[in-house]
């Protein structure tokens, strides 16, 4: 079909123009640049102003982003875990909706007694104007001796 642009008709390709091009001679080699010495290399801590890239955040280990597509039980096992793994405490974060599978998974460790101990809870406004709820828990004063880690064979399993 023809696209009228300005009420103008294209003009047909003449075959000089479908033709293919030929080809133009290759400039002359410019010698390479200087290799940087490494005394002018900016280390990883600093930041280039060359650049505009923002610096990568680096996610603490302790921190478990909770969203809607597991069930509270499976984020309270995941926090036991963690602390069972020599975290000394663990942070759930979740945002929007995601807040009320956070207050289920919390609620269901701080009724294991003494299993869990609920540290902090925060709210905040994420930077796209969500809710953000922050629950921060430790290993009860019993978790060594009440947590049972689940067997290698049962995980298999399922």
């Amino acid at each position: 079909y023809q696209r009228r642009v300005h009420g103008e008709v294209p003009k047909e390709a003449t075959p000089e123009e479908t033709a293919a091009p030929t080809e133009t001679p290759a400039p002359a080699e410019t010698p390479a640049p200087p290799a940087e010495t490494p005394a002018e290399t900016p280390k990883e801590s600093e930041e280039n102003p060359e650049t505009d890239k923002p610096k990568v955040e680096v996610r603490p280990t302790n921190t478990i982003n909770v969203s809607l597509q597991r069930s509270p039980v499976f984020y309270a096992n995941l926090a036991k875990r963690f602390l069972h793994g020599g975290e000394s405490e663990v942070k759930l974060t979740g945002l929007g909706d995601a807040a009320t599978t956070v207050v289920g998974a919390s609620e269901i460790l701080k009724r294991q007694e003494d299993l869990i101990e609920l540290k902090a809870v925060e709210t905040s406004l994420s930077e796209r104007g969500l809710s953000r709820l922050l629950v921060v828990l430790a290993k009860g004063s019993k978790f060594d001796e009440l947590y049972i880690p689940p067997e290698k064979g049962a995980e298999e399993e399922s």
